[in-house]
């Protein structure tokens, strides 16, 4: 990426953007899902025509297994969103540093004018 190709960073800043807010999203929705507790996961899940036929047993397993998966997303999750968080800073960096090149060197071009 040349320093001052601003075009070039801001639209890659739109980008990482648009990911942190799906990744936001996706962390807020996962860790209401946690926070569901094994009751309203059974009338949930008999709701949309899940678990009609199981025990309270098997629900109570089958709910475990999915906090368990689910916990490992979120952590994938808010790992990936620390990583973007980062690319943002490191993007609006050099935004500024491409800005003050360009400043830098319509300044210079003037006063050789």
């Amino acid at each position: 990426m040349l320093g001052t190709d601003i075009r070039g960073i801001m639209a890659e800043e739109e980008e990482v953007q648009r990911r942190q807010q799906a990744l936001r999203s996706l962390v807020t929705m996962r860790a209401r899902q946690l926070r569901e507790s094994l009751d309203q996961r059974i009338k949930r899940a008999r709701n949309g025509g899940d678990w009609t036929l199981l025990s309270k047993a098997e629900c109570a397993n089958l709910h475990k297994r999915e906090k368990a998966h689910l916990r490992s997303q979120l952590e994938q999750l808010q790992v990936e969103q620390n990583r973007t968080r980062g690319k943002l800073s490191a993007l609006k960096r050099a935004k500024a540093r491409a800005q003050r090149i360009r400043a830098a060197e319509a300044a210079a071009e003037r006063k050789r004018l």
